[in-house]
């Protein structure tokens, strides 16, 4: 049997990470706003922004985006990872999956620039 260290508000590493009065984990470096955009994309303005600071940083799921008719493949392996539609090779690496998302560049641009003209961008 597998014994499985989960995360919690007392031994959460994640530096960008914050936990409101019901324990529940929010992205302290980013925070939503859920009074200026509702419960509607996780409290952020757009989908993108929702899943990749919420889903990918926060919740540990895999995202699968696509942006100028390519499609992008993050895997969240507590680091952030450009991987293959399989999730299987690692082709850039980054420290963790925030880091990814704010230095990762695409025509020039960082993920939390680009999330407003993110065509197409699911958790997986």
């Amino acid at each position: 049997m597998e014994n499985k260290i989960y995360i919690t508000k007392e031994n959460d590493p994640r530096d960008y990470v914050g936990y409101d009065l019901f324990g529940f984990p929010f992205n302290s470096k980013y925070p939503p706003n859920k009074k200026m955009y509702g419960d509607s994309y996780e409290g952020y303005s757009c989908k993108a922004l929702g899943v990749l600071l919420y889903d990918y940083c926060i919740a540990g799921y895999d995202v699968e985006l696509t942006y100028n008719d390519h499609t992008y493949y993050l895997l969240n392996s507590g680091e952030g990872v450009i991987s293959d539609s399989h999730f299987t090779e690692r082709k850039e690496v980054f420290d963790s999956p925030m880091a990814l998302v704010e230095n990762l560049k695409i025509d020039g641009k960082t993920l939390l620039e680009l999330a407003p003209e993110i065509e197409d961008i699911e958790p997986v």
